[in-house]
């Protein structure tokens, strides 16, 4: 069915993006108009709503803690458990806030005298990117070979990863590390959390005597348990302590599971010094790329496969020559899927070709399968 421009439906909908979901107008007004002002780190206004989950998190399950749960241990494991989730909550409080504060700009960025001031707009007649050769038309410096401009924080960063909603702030070469080592003690933290309630849980249903071993336990009946011990004793119920104990353990473990994909994927970025940028970027070209599969077929039936580089988890596609054509141009593509034996673009010569070597192999291996696996009653 042809369309009013002369162009087929069918052409039209194999050329669309299967991304899009909305109209491409709306794409347009849907963009967020990036700040006239510079954002300085991750403190600048507008701050997340990601960040308030975040510090949200890490004071509730600090106090949860520290305050209900350590406290129940015996007392070398108290201590212990005290000097080594301290720690590690303090080493994550300073690197995340080392993180959030830190400003990733290009160096020639934050060193020029109008840094803070009004951004211009970008004339998109005059200039087709932001960056060319290296000078920011925003910015108007000169920056680095991997700086990038967030349109976010509106300046360019230097050797730009990504931006961080958890952190309000763009994550470059100034402060990855951090960024880094407050996922990993992020990651390592919740692990010991989620030990110690596993530890509760079990000696409350095992052996709970283990858990009162404060000395302001002796004055209490069985049914009443001490929180925010030893300084701010205060009475609960075994309900209400299991309740808190069942709802940060789900919490930890839903963090433990995106905080833990994260960790995975930046060792995994490091391994292969990338950037989440390089990834990003080299997955669109892949996509727009059609890795390719050669199969040569000739007239003996033997088949030889040479693969070029395909990227795991992408469909391949064979590229088959025709043996029935003379012409070595003339070549056909069909999905790896799809079984070559009886297909359809495939010419009969080598259907029949493939199908004998194919019967001949299967006619030499069933049968001595056959005398193995199957048995008789005949045979006893």
């Amino acid at each position: 069915m042809n369309l009013p421009d002369g162009t087929s439906r069918e052409m039209t909908f194999c050329n669309r993006s299967l991304r899009r979901i909305v109209p491409e107008n709306l794409l347009e007004k849907s963009k967020s108009i990036p700040p006239k002002l510079s954002r300085v780190n991750g403190w600048s206004l507008p701050l997340n709503s990601f960040q308030f989950v975040a510090w949200t998190a890490y004071v509730y399950m600090t106090i949860v803690a520290f305050g209900l749960f350590i406290p129940l241990l015996p007392y070398f494991w108290k201590k212990l458990t005290y000097i080594v989730l301290g720690m590690l909550f303090v080493f994550h409080l300073v690197v995340h806030i080392i993180a959030v504060t830190m400003d990733p700009a290009d160096p020639n960025v934050r060193n020029k005298e109008s840094y803070g001031e009004l951004m211009p707009a970008l004339d998109r007649s005059k200039h087709k990117h932001v960056i060319q050769n290296q000078f920011c038309h925003l910015c108007e410096v000169i920056v680095g070979m991997k700086a990038k401009h967030c349109s976010v924080c509106n300046k360019c960063i230097a050797d730009f990863d990504h931006h961080c909603k958890w952190l309000n702030n763009c994550v470059g070469s100034r402060n990855y590390w951090y960024f880094f080592t407050c996922m990993a003690s992020a990651v390592l933290g919740i692990v010991l959390l989620i030990t110690l309630l596993l530890y509760i849980f079990i000696q409350y249903f095992v052996k709970p005597e283990e858990l009162r071993t404060d000395l302001q336990f002796e004055n209490c009946p069985q049914n009443i348990w001490l929180a925010f011990l030893p300084w701010f004793p205060v009475q609960t119920s075994p309900v209400v302590l299991l309740t808190i104990a069942v709802v940060t353990l789900l919490l930890s473990v839903v963090s433990l599971l995106f905080l833990g994909h994260l960790l995975g994927f930046h060792l995994y970025l490091i391994f292969w010094q990338l950037s989440t940028f390089d990834y990003m970027t080299q997955g669109h070209q892949k996509q727009s790329t059609n890795p390719q599969i050669k199969i040569s077929s000739p007239l003996n039936s033997s088949v030889s496969v040479t693969e070029s580089e395909i990227p795991s988890g992408k469909k391949r596609r064979f590229i088959i020559q025709d043996p029935c054509t003379r012409s070595s141009s003339r070549q056909r593509s069909i999905f790896i899927a799809t079984s070559p034996l009886r297909h359809p673009r495939i010419c009969p010569r080598v259907n029949e070709n493939l199908s004998q070597m194919c019967f001949s192999l299967m006619n030499r291996i069933l049968p001595p399968l056959q005398s193995l696996l199957i048995w008789s009653p005949s045979q006893s």
